[in-house]
Parts: structure tokens; C-alpha cells; sequence
């Protein structure tokens, strides 16, 4: 397969692309993500590693907006 070519403008900016047509051609294989189900729990508790004590966090942002 042939690589990817750039085309640059007069100062060197990178402004199109010349793609070799089996690379394209796979490309328009691609599954729309529109289409493709999403799944929550793919992504569920990404954070719950990070964020030792979540129930003192939210007391503590709930906190900021008591202006008593």
C-alpha cells in the first residue's frame, strides 16, 4: 500500500491529503457510530479508581453552594 501525502501551502502548511484508494476504501467500511449501540458500562466507574472517597467529594461541592 502506498502512504499518505501531504499537500502544503505556499508557507508550509499542511492543507490536504492524498489518500492511496485501498487505505480509503477500508475507511468507508467502518461501522457508522451512530448506528453502533452504545454500552454504559464500557465507561461506568472509568473514575472509581481515582476518587478515593466519592460521598466526601459531593458533600463538599454540595457545601459550596450553602451560602446560609
Amino acid at each position: 500500500m502506498n502512504e499518505i501525502q501531504y499537500v502544503y501551502d505556499a508557507g508550509g502548511h499542511k492543507k490536504s491529503v492524498i489518500v492511496p484508494v485501498e487505505l480509503w476504501e477500508r475507511t468507508l467500511q467502518v461501522q457508522n457510530p451512530k448506528t453502533a449501540p452504545c454500552n454504559p458500562q464500557e465507561y461506568y466507574g472509568v473514575y472509581r479508581e481515582r476518587i478515593k472517597n466519592p460521598q466526601d467529594v459531593a458533600r463538599a461541592l454540595r457545601s459550596e453552594w450553602n451560602r446560609g
